[in-house]
């Protein structure tokens, strides 16, 4: 059986949980917080979270290098398209999520959810990087009713996971969410209904007190 190593309060963590249920690989969760410790890195040398330990017993790192293992060994429900365009285009997606929305709003999490502060320079460098990944979105989601199209795929991990992070931390810095224009109400609402979606969102609350107890840290969550 495959392994995930890592926490529930992490979206990373969640995005690769969230691909596993939807392709209805079974797996087990092995409980790992940061930091990263000498056992954690003979599995993961970067020390990232999560990592993946595949049924021979071999590790993965990297949230897309996992996605794209559980996609090429474990076939049976696709959460790419056939089409080669179509999958590039999920693809495509994903990376404007994560690199130019999900990055840079995570160089503001000191300040809008663990009660730090971050410097004008930092949230006004964000906010160039988060309005070329709204833009990004705009551009290529079609929200029918999946964010690549009509089916569910790996680009909704990552929008389910990610997104509504990105629209709470902007709104707390900005006053305004970087996401305004998207339908996004309806787009998390549909998400919200699927079961694999709502139990890594229990897990992720039962978790939050634990992770926050052991980082020291107090958070404000998004409601």
């Amino acid at each position: 059986m495959l392994r995930l190593h890592g926490f529930a309060t992490s979206n990373y963590h969640n995005v690769v949980k969230l691909a596993l249920l939807e392709k209805q690989v079974p797996f087990e969760e092995v409980v790992v917080y940061p930091p990263a410790d000498a056992s954690f890195r003979k599995k993961n040398p970067t020390g990232r979270f999560p990592c993946l330990e595949t049924e021979d017993g071999r590790f993965l790192g990297e949230t897309r290098v996992m996605l794209n293992y559980l996609e090429d060994a474990y076939r049976e429900v696709p959460l790419l398209p056939a089409d080669p365009f179509e999958r590039a285009r999920v693809r495509e997606l994903m990376d404007v999520i994560d690199v130019y929305l999900e990055l840079p709003a995570r160089r503001l999490y000191g300040e809008a959810l663990f009660g730090g502060s971050v410097s004008d320079e930092v949230k006004e460098g964000a906010r160039g990087q988060l309005a070329i990944g709204a833009g990004g979105v705009a551009a290529r989601a079609r929200f029918d009713p999946f964010i690549a199209g009509p089916e569910f795929s790996l680009a909704d991990c990552g929008a389910t996971l990610h997104l509504p992070l990105v629209d709470f931390v902007t709104r707390r810095i900005y006053g305004e969410s970087a996401l305004a224009g998207l339908p996004l109400d309806a787009y998390f609402a549909r998400m919200q209904e699927r079961p694999s979606v709502r139990q890594i969102r229990e897990a992720e609350r039962a978790d939050q007190p634990e992770f926050m107890k052991r980082m020291g840290v107090t958070m404000a969550l998004p409601s």
